[in-house]
């Protein structure tokens, strides 16, 4: 009886305990929220705690986030914030402030990064509308991160779109999608990547060329030779292989020995060095009696940095 009785007590002060931390916490959560209805620049130092804070801040969060009375400045640190709990109970009034126009489209852009991830299938079709009516590139580009949770048929269009229109960060991101959506495509998108103007693409493009695990040089080397190529994109090419290590790219490097851009032939004189000793010597010897000086002093250079080693 008196085990019985002790439990009942135990269990009676736990609830009790709970609760009052329960209360303590929702203190905590009021006051930081109210904090950040009025903060300036030190809003970081409320956010992290209710972050750290997770789920049970939402639902006050929310509340906040939706008041449009409010300034811009703090709606946007709230919904900051609760894109970095990144609930699942964020999405519908996330959704709501998205799809609504009468916000402004800064708010409705700062709520897709609390939506990335989740299922968005239901409303594929107004994201779409969205993405076709943004004009703001970064925000366009958003939208179709949101895409491929929603519809990767429309994502794909979507990025396929931004790669055509945009440079830079958002046409480095939209060759990555392509790619992650296509997978069967990548060495179609990064060799069109190879060939355009935008260095940040074009570099995407060569780090993962030299670092997939599936690859063949042989659409590389044809469009290393197509009529009209510019150097870089040669220069490009001839990196992109030299990194890859293989003796079986002798003969091309070789060939790149002989290009008229200096970038190309010293890349290729470079890749040279590193690869099989006896059978580079063997094509050098041959080449010290190459009708071009260029190419002779190339060869020479390339057996004195073999001997060398």
């Amino acid at each position: 009886m008196k085990y019985i009785i002790t439990t009942i007590i135990s269990v009676v002060l736990l609830i009790f305990s709970l609760n009052i931390e329960a209360q303590s916490q929702q203190s905590e959560i009021d006051s930081l929220v109210n904090k950040m209805r009025t903060a300036g620049r030190e809003w970081n130092n409320y956010a992290e705690p209710l972050i750290k804070i997770g789920e049970p801040a939402v639902p006050k969060l929310i509340e906040n986030a939706r008041d449009t009375s409010l300034s811009q400045w703090n709606r946007r640190i709230l919904i900051t914030t609760l894109n970095s709990i990144h609930s699942e109970r964020w999405v519908e009034p996330a959704l709501e402030i998205l799809l609504d126009e009468k916000e402004t489209s800064e708010i409705r852009n700062r709520v897709t990064a609390g939506l990335s991830g989740f299922d968005l299938s239901e409303v594929k079709n107004e994201l779409w509308d969205l993405f076709t009516g943004f004009e703001n590139q970064f925000y366009k580009s958003n939208i179709a991160n949101l895409l491929l949770s929603a519809d990767t048929a429309m994502a794909y269009k979507a990025f396929y779109e931004l790669y055509h229109t945009q440079d830079g960060h958002i046409q480095r991101n939209a060759l990555q999608k392509l790619v992650l959506l296509r997978p069967d495509n990548s060495t179609h998108w990064y060799l069109k990547a190879l060939q355009g103007e935008d260095w940040m693409t074009a570099n995407l493009a060569m780090d993962s060329l030299i670092n997939a695990s599936s690859f063949t040089a042989g659409p590389l080397i044809s469009v290393y030779r197509l009529p009209g190529v510019n150097d870089e994109v040669q220069w490009r090419i001839v990196y992109v292989l030299a990194q890859r290590f293989n003796s079986a790219y002798i003969p091309f490097f070789c060939e790149a020995l002989k290009n008229k851009s200096w970038l190309v032939r010293t890349e290729s004189a470079i890749a040279l060095t590193r690869l099989n000793k006896p059978e580079v010597l063997k094509q050098m010897t041959s080449m010290q009696n190459d009708s071009s000086e260029i190419v002779q002093n190339n060869a020479r250079w390339v057996i004195r940095c073999l001997n060398e080693k």
